[in-house]
């Protein structure tokens, strides 16, 4: 084999490994690099509460090991228990697991998501009804990777709902951290 077939065959080697290596970056980047912060629109159609009996209803729709939780996590467990004191009824949708990540959401009862919801946009999101039972939220908990009680869209309608005045916001364009649901 002369030189100039060596320095062919390298060349070809090298080109292939180079191929492998671009078909690997770009298999790893759209399995596991996602851009999570995306436009949604939530279309909240009118569908029952999770419980019987009226009163103020919250439906957390979680979905397991998402990277937007982290950031709303510890709010949505906060908020849970402040309104849960105040006779705000919660429950959980999306994920059937949850204990991984917060043992206060896996004690909520499950409750799936209304047929009629099949295309929700994704999680972490809420839907909120009225103390007559009306649908008054569907949403993510914050625009944004992040929920506090500074930043929230939920805590503000909310506090409004539990001074028993009306508030409805069932369709939003919205930017948020969500994750597609399972």
């Amino acid at each position: 084999m002369g030189a100039w077939q060596r320095n062919l065959l390298a060349v070809l080697v090298l080109l292939v490994w180079l191929a492998g290596l671009a078909w690997a970056w770009w298999w790893f980047e759209a399995r596991h690099i996602k851009a999570f912060l995306r436009p949604a629109f939530f279309d909240g159609v009118e569908v029952s509460a999770p419980f019987a009996g009226g009163g103020i209803q919250v439906l957390h729709v979680w979905q397991s090991g998402c990277p937007c939780n982290s950031g709303h996590l510890g709010y949505v467990e906060d908020m849970t228990q402040r309104f849960s004191a105040q006779g705000v009824r919660f429950a959980r949708s999306g994920a059937q697991s949850v204990e991984k990540e917060s043992t206060l959401l896996a004690s909520l009862p499950f409750k799936a998501l209304p047929q009629d919801w099949d295309h929700w946009p994704g999680a972490p999101a809420v839907a909120i009804w009225n103390a007559e039972g009306r649908l008054a939220y569907v949403g993510p908990y914050s625009d944004g990777v992040a929920c506090t009680s500074d930043s929230s869209l939920i805590e503000p309608l909310l506090r409004t709902l539990v001074a028993g005045r009306e508030a409805s916001v069932t369709r939003q364009d919205t930017v948020s951290c969500l994750c597609e649901l399972d």
